[in-house]
């Protein structure tokens, strides 16, 4: 499998056009370095005292077609009650990003995304799932008990179906179990998952095909110190089968938020935590990458920021055929926030050219745009204003 500003201002404020003054024309035959040529705030600068907002993920059919989904709590009268949460969702029709909220409820934010076509976009959150088909958003339901309740962590949509994973819970054990459900057409129907023990959950899923899907996640993520460890299932049309983990290594945990395949190589992320001899006390926080070859994982070491606080990758994804993770961390001697934004060469994890923002930017989502180039999500100020600042959609091509 994770993650406020006003909604209106002036479309100077809105969206701005990168291209003429970043980009530059290459040579013949020469590779296009990455350039961001879109950078937009859809809520604007100014936080508002009434209403708290806040994208959440975001993911693109072509240049022309993409969604972002996100979160507008509600802080007051007259309706809703405050401290309410409402979905949100913005779609980019090709030149700006425009509201396009699924209903007017407020059942909670939304989470996730994924298109696999014009009229087949699915956004979901903890508890709701939302379907496009083309012409209208529509709530559809999916199997969950009063008593165990099934939490949604993220969704993949492809060839006419779609997966979700997530964690299903057990007050009265405080047991949490990782789940699957598909929808098949006509309504969503829980799979059945290889024996797991201890606390599991799946926060992330990628799907190539109807029968080629992964999905992520921890066991053990929310018990004692040191136990939290990787969990990655392959779902190849007629069962899910875990892979094996890489070794388990003492005094340290791993967890993983996010996950990018491709025929015959697949990525997982998260971050790694160190303790100290005594097990309780945290030595240092990084990134985590680990890749499989179709046999076995190697672990890839990130030049993301290490330390007490650390950092994370909560996102992968394709820009053509190079794999980009976003995340974001924080430094220990300033206490300020530090962007995650590399890209794999082909040998090792290398800082990637962020977007037009101050360093202490955060990478929620990223998004590939099929044929090339990656939208991201999260939060950040522009360079040339410190003020500039909020929930930002940046997109990124060459």
């Amino acid at each position: 499998m994770t993650k406020r500003k006003i909604l209106s201002l002036t479309s100077s404020l809105g969206a701005v056009a990168l291209t003429a003054s970043l980009a530059t024309a290459a040579p013949a035959g020469a590779t296009l370095a990455p350039v961001w040529d879109h950078l937009s705030f859809p809520y604007g600068y100014i936080e508002s005292e009434k209403q708290l907002k806040e994208l959440n993920d975001v993911a693109a059919l072509s240049g022309t077609q993409a969604w972002a989904v996100g979160q507008v709590r509600m802080e007051g009268w007259p309706n809703p009650p405050a401290g309410v949460v409402c979905p949100d969702l913005f779609r980019w029709n090709g030149q700006t990003w425009v509201n396009d909220r699924p209903d007017i409820t407020c059942r909670g934010a939304l989470t996730s995304v994924s298109a696999a076509a014009a009229n087949d976009v699915w956004a979901t959150g903890s508890t709701i799932a939302y379907h496009w088909n083309g012409t209208a958003w529509t709530l559809t339901p999916y199997p969950t008990e009063q008593n165990t309740p099934f939490y949604l962590d993220d969704v993949a949509a492809v060839g006419g179906t779609a997966f979700a994973v997530g964690r299903s819970y057990q007050s009265s054990s405080e047991v949490s179990t990782a789940g699957v459900i598909r929808w098949d057409g006509t309504a969503w129907r829980k799979m059945s998952l290889p024996p797991l023990a201890g606390n599991t959950d799946l926060s992330a899923v990628h799907a190539l095909a109807p029968d080629d899907v992964w999905a992520v996640g921890t066991t053990n993520r929310y018990g004692p110190s040191t136990d939290a460890h990787t969990l990655v299932l392959h779902w190849d049309g007629r069962t899910w089968t875990r892979l094996p983990d890489p070794p388990k290594e003492a005094l340290v945990e791993t967890a993983l938020d996010a996950v990018a395949a491709r025929p015959g190589e697949v990525w997982a992320a998260g971050q790694r935590t160190t303790y100290e001899a005594n097990g309780i006390s945290v030595k240092k926080r990084e990134a985590f990458a680990m890749r499989w070859n179709g046999s076995a994982w190697t672990v890839t070491p990130t030049p993301a920021t290490t330390g007490w606080y650390g950092s994370s990758i909560t996102s992968l994804a394709w820009k053509g055929t190079e794999v980009w993770a976003g995340g974001s961390g924080q430094d220990d001697d300033t206490a300020r926030s530090v962007g995650v934004l590399l890209r794999w060469n082909g040998t090792a994890w290398q800082q990637a050219p962020k977007p037009p923002l101050l360093d202490d930017y955060r990478i929620k989502q990223l998004g590939a745009v099929p044929g090339g180039g990656l939208w991201a999500t999260g939060y950040g100020t522009r360079e040339t204003d410190e003020h500039a600042k909020g929930q930002f959609l940046a997109r990124v091509t060459g």
